[in-house]
């Protein structure tokens, strides 16, 4: 259960990143890594994730993520590593999104798999290979050759999509910050069907004294 309510906690401080006043004071600890850089940050990070033997074969890198952003209140820094498509061929699991807080030192991870309770001893973190590459490419253009479901601009995508193989379609399931989406696509035509859109409800409101107030570092 605790370590639920991080997982949640940490999601929440990346979904409410604010502009960060510059009359808050920064704590030593958070200023001593903030002065690294971006950059060594990032590999400060990946020492830490490797070094906790996640996943225990190391070789995490930042070629396994599609985005990663390092962001600040002042008491803690935290470092997200995500990747917003996801390909899942048949009886596969990843981890696909890591966050850590370099201070604390506390880790979170984000389970995958194709099927959803799909499970295996031992895990790796996502890694796009070329023909994962391409299925995805094939997914992409059958979505925004289809004009009913709407596009996706790969360039500006912020939500979260799941793409799961089986053996004559793909899975597809998306969710943004107020909708739900899920449909099929056909292997061979492309063809879309048994779409099913859900909307959901908004976060509550955070008090001003409850809320993170965040700066990424670029």
């Amino acid at each position: 259960m605790k370590i639920f309510k991080i997982l949640i906690l940490f999601n929440l401080i990346l979904n409410y990143t604010t502009c960060y006043s510059q009359d808050t004071e920064m704590d030593k600890d958070v200023e001593e890594i903030i002065l690294l850089g971006k950059d060594s940050i990032i590999q400060l990070a990946l020492k830490k994730i490797e070094k906790a033997a996640l996943p225990p074969d190391g070789g995490v890198s930042i070629e396994n993520f599609s985005q990663i952003k390092v962001l600040t209140d002042g008491k803690e820094v935290w470092v997200s590593f995500s990747n917003l498509i996801k390909y899942l061929p048949k009886k596969t699991v990843f981890y696909s999104d890591v966050g850590i807080g370099l201070v604390k030192g506390i880790i979170s991870r984000n389970r995958v798999s194709n099927p959803v309770d799909y499970s295996e001893k031992i895990i790796s973190f996502y890694k796009e290979t070329k023909e994962v590459k391409m299925n995805i490419q094939f997914v992409l253009e059958a979505i925004n050759k289809s004009g009913e479901i709407g596009s996706i601009d790969i360039t500006n995508f912020e939500d979260n999509m799941i793409i799961r193989e089986y053996d004559n379609y793909y899975g597809i399931s998306i969710v943004s910050e107020s909708q739900e989406s899920s449909y099929k696509i056909e292997k061979v035509s492309g063809e879309i069907y048994d779409s099913e859109h859900a909307h959901l409800v908004p976060p509550p409101n955070m008090e001003d004294e409850d809320r993170y107030e965040l700066k990424e570092i670029n």
